[in-house]
């Protein structure tokens, strides 16, 4: 796939099932997300995985859109 059909195909997600992810997908994200590149190897980012109703209401309140 070239980069113009990519682009082209890219979709922004609006809704979500109720579906828990699998633990190990989780874990296998992270670990690809943990591998990728950054400059000088410098690795700037910080991963938080949120399972639990309580936390994705803290994360929805700080973002006051629905």
């Amino acid at each position: 796939m070239t980069f113009p059909e990519l682009v082209q195909k890219r979709v922004s997600v609006r809704d979500y099932t109720p579906q828990p992810i699998e633990e190990q997908k989780i874990e296998q994200l992270l670990e690809m997300a943990r591998l990728a590149p950054s400059a000088n190897n410098f690795q700037p980012w910080r991963f938080v995985v949120i399972t639990s109703e309580k936390g994705r209401e803290a994360i929805r309140e700080c973002y006051p859109r629905e």
